[in-house]
């Protein structure tokens, strides 16, 4: 097991969440790797440390306290704000319609043509239903 594989597994090795094989496999990589391992025991000890953590009520009042400064930090959208972004949008559409249409037209001169291809049969069931 590779170092990067090791630490995209950690969390479900600390869930208890992998298949016992790649358990065993993480298991002897930590033996083996001191780095690994000290990212583990970081790992462990986030875990833990949120575990003791307990979700509380707030204190009353307290969005009312903090609501001016939210809705004075807060970006207002202005109408000529959406204006220029309905602009801008409005030419990158534009921008990528041209593309469209470059790359449609560089598709139709790639063809080939009755004079670049003649031994290529053309017409499809009617030539086969003419050569019946």
């Amino acid at each position: 097991m590779t170092c990067f594989t090791c630490e995209r597994n950690l969390s479900a090795y600390i869930d208890d969440e992998l298949t016992p094989d790649t358990r065993l496999e993480v298991e002897s990589h930590l033996d083996a790797c001191e780095r690994c391992r000290r990212d583990y025991e970081t790992h462990l000890a986030a875990w833990e440390a949120t575990g003791l953590l307990r979700a509380g009520t707030p204190p009353d009042g307290l969005y009312e306290k903090i609501e001016p400064e939210v809705r004075r930090q807060r970006p207002s959208t202005t109408v000529e704000d959406t204006a220029r972004i309905v602009r801008g949008l409005a030419g990158e559409v534009r921008e990528l319609r041209q593309a469209v249409e470059d790359l449609r037209q560089a598709l139709e001169r790639a063809r080939p043509t009755a004079s670049r291809d003649r031994n290529q049969p053309r017409g499809g069931l009617r030539v086969l239903k003419a050569n019946l």
